[in-house]
């Protein structure tokens, strides 16, 4: 027999169940609508209209190189109309911007806009990095690439950038600061970190301005900060900073309701030009672009964001799209508005490695983000023009009239996508035990309680981001194993190897019967109770309401463990920070304990295959189905997550730029619960079903 896994959750389930049923029977099955847009009703936009007229508000004047009067941008005193395109540095490596760059001249562009992660150039707090990992996080080398091509650059610093992103961009070393709050100045801790974050960054870019010679011509504070908090100081505060370490260039804040408008926000009208997000304009658009007509006529309409897809969570159906022709509708009376445009996105990319992040819409609501950031936008993941990109494409040549570039001028040959390989099917070849896999970590932590891993002494400091943290725990004869607190975000336990029980986030009870006769090997002294969480993602969004949730992203077990109904604590753990960092990877890499496939699976293990690739390495898709759950490296390079059960994605973008075609290409596969026998390359990504 198997141990008894008690979960409350299936009860709690069950019963809702059979509530709903009670209701049906009672009073009919109800209609479910789409829920619509609800505006703000007029006399609460007259009030802050209002606001400011009796505060004798200032409005915002750029004092850059782009200005704006009458509805209209001007650079250098001629009118500029922005049609720009989302394009993130770190999701694409460097070997394919300048074809981006080409598709988006191609498309009627003339501007390129990113956010940039701070938490991939101070991974460890105080060490900065702007170069490495494959190109990722060579934010220069992108803007000059974008400025080789005559594309204007609007930079998002952030320090918050959302973006589906691993805790918004914010790093998580942070959260080891006693009392941390983000987004605030209520902590001067985080006003510190982020002022050595700006000081850092704008060394390195501050010559790239258009006044000094560049292309940036805009610089965001913050990000959709009124969903979040209406502390207009903090604003005005990382204003200052960027201010002090040399930006010249115009500010702009964007915003998807009026909410915040609502609430308070108003007095950054002084500080930045307000801008918009949206998709659209019958479910909140309209709404958004009346209400910065009504705030002065000098204000442009520039729509930040006008989202042109969106992105997939693990365990949800793939996202759907909008209609062609409504798609075609919307943009059409922008254009006609004379609105400015940043199509968000414009090509997505990719989540490599663990810097997905996730979202909390309510209670116990998390959702991580899939690995692709394909977002359904104009190109592809692998960069491929789509049906949506000519739709585009069409209209923006229509309205070319003030889109001028930084230099050139739109391209008239739209460039051809780049081939595609189904480079076919590979058998696992050899494994690497998990044991043997743990004997080779260095860094493994001896803690007399458990801790998370944003706590362990690690990287000076700044304890472990990201991954799979272990717990390990030797122990007598045990009946019940129970944790009190919470886990974040997904926990396998195994008791001598053997795993017992899994639980996510959904839990708030974890208990585990152990003592079923013949389920598990037990000893009278030394048993090992191992307890594998993994980090599937800090929350990059959450609403105003839930914004606390923000200070509380730290992963692992957050409690306590105890056994057979004790009130006393487990204490001395071994702790192992499997982060799968390069010299971590490496190690694992060049173990010499790899055996063959033996006619059992030994999973958690690392798995092993290689292959060879003729001719000029292509892009390709790798197929995880008849996996379980985990993370695959090619050549040393995180491709990302695979969790085939949950889905919806089932393929992985394999970037051509990685695979070597002189020598054999070495596959290792951490898998956590069920490994295949096989991988299977493609020529095309996860073939969804279109509702």
């Amino acid at each position: 027999m198997k141990p008894i896994q008690i979960k409350v959750k299936h009860v709690v389930r069950l019963v809702i169940i059979l509530i709903i049923a009670v209701i049906l029977w009672i009073y009919g099955a109800p209609s479910f609508h789409h829920r619509k847009f609800i505006p703000l009703p007029k006399h609460e936009i007259e009030k802050i209209y209002k606001k400011i007229k009796d505060e004798k508000q200032k409005l915002y004047q750029s004092e850059g190189s782009l200005r704006f009067k009458k509805g209209q941008f001007y650079l250098e005193g001629k009118p500029l109309r922005i049609f720009s395109g989302a394009f993130h540095y770190f999701r694409v490596l460097p070997q394919y911007w300048n074809e981006t760059f080409l598709k988006m001249k191609a498309a009627g562009l003339n501007t390129v806009e990113t956010y940039v992660a701070w938490n991939l150039h101070e991974e460890n707090k105080g060490l900065f990095n702007f170069n490495g990992h494959h190109g990722l996080l060579n934010v220069r080398d992108f803007i000059l690439t974008a400025k080789a091509h005559g594309l204007f650059v609007i930079l998002r610093p952030g320090p918050y950038i959302c973006a589906e992103w691993e805790f918004g961009g914010l790093p998580s070393w942070l959260l080891g600061e006693l009392g941390m709050k983000v987004r605030s100045n209520y902590n001067k801790a985080y006003l510190n970190a982020v002022d050595g974050y700006f000081a850092n960054l704008i060394h390195h870019i501050q010559d790239l301005q258009y006044a000094k010679g560049g292309p940036i011509i805009a610089f965001q504070i913050e990000n959709e900060f009124s969903s979040y908090s209406v502390e207009v100081e903090h604003l005005k505060t990382l204003k200052k900073m960027m201010k002090k370490y040399g930006v010249v260039e115009m500010f702009f804040t964007s915003e998807a309701t009026l909410s915040g408008w609502k609430n308070g926000l108003h007095p950054i009208l002084s500080e930045a030009l307000p801008t918009v997000n949206f998709k659209d304009l019958e479910e909140g658009g309209q709404e958004l672009v009346d209400f910065i007509h009504g705030l002065s006529e000098d204000f442009p309409i520039f729509v930040t964001e006008y989202w042109t897809g969106w992105f997939d969570e693990w365990g949800r159906k793939h996202s759907t799209d909008m209609e062609s022709t409504k798609l075609k509708e919307t943009l059409t009376k922008l254009l006609d508005l004379g609105a400015s445009i940043n199509f968000y996105m414009f090509r997505g990319g990719t989540n490599f490695g663990f810097m997905n992040g996730a979202k909390i819409y309510q209670q116990q609501d998390y959702r991580p983000v899939v690995t692709s950031y394909d977002y359904m936008a104009p190109l592809s993941e692998a960069g491929d023009v789509t049906e949506k990109y000519y739709l585009i494409r069409d209209l923006l040549l229509k309205y070319q009239k003030n889109v001028q570039h930084f230099h050139g001028a739109t391209l008239k040959e739209v460039p051809a996508n780049m081939e595609k390989a189904a480079y076919g099917t590979f058998p696992i070849k050899s494994y690497l035990l998990f044991e043997d896999m743990l004997n080779e970590d260095n860094e493994k932590i001896k803690s007399k309680m458990i801790v998370p891993m944003e706590h362990l002494k690690l990287h000076h400091g700044s304890g472990q981001n990201f991954g799979y943290i272990l717990y390990r725990k030797i122990m007598p004869r045990t009946k019940k194993i129970e944790i009190k607190g919470s886990v974040q975000d997904r926990m396998q336990v195994f008791w001598n190897g053997k795993e017992v029980s899994t639980f996510d986030w959904t839990e708030n009870f974890y208990k585990i019967r152990l003592d079923m006769h013949g389920s598990v090997g037990m000893e009278e002294t030394d048993n090992k109770l191992d307890l594998l969480v993994e980090n599937l993602g800090r929350v990059n969004f959450v609403k105003f309401e839930r914004k606390s949730t923000f200070d509380d992203q730290y992963k692992g077990i957050l409690g306590e463990v105890f056994a057979d109904d004790s009130t006393e604590a487990l204490e001395d753990w071994v702790i192992y920070p499997l982060d799968f960092r390069p010299q971590h990877l490496n190690k694992i890499w060049i173990n010499t304990k790899y055996k063959p496939i033996p006619n059992w699976d030994p999973s958690p293990a690392v798995f092993s295959a290689e292959f060879d690739v003729e001719g000029t390495p292509k892009d390709t898709y790798l197929s995880m189905e008849g996996w379980s759950k985990g993370v695959v490296f090619i050549n040393y390079f995180n491709i990302g997550r695979y969790w085939s059960l949950h889905g919806p994605q089932q393929r992985l973008y394999v970037p051509g730029s990685i695979l070597h075609n002189k020598k054999a290409n070495t596959i290792r596969i951490f898998e956590q619960k069920k490994a295949g026998k096989e991988v299977v390359f493609y020529d095309s990504p996860t073939p969804y079903e279109h509702s």
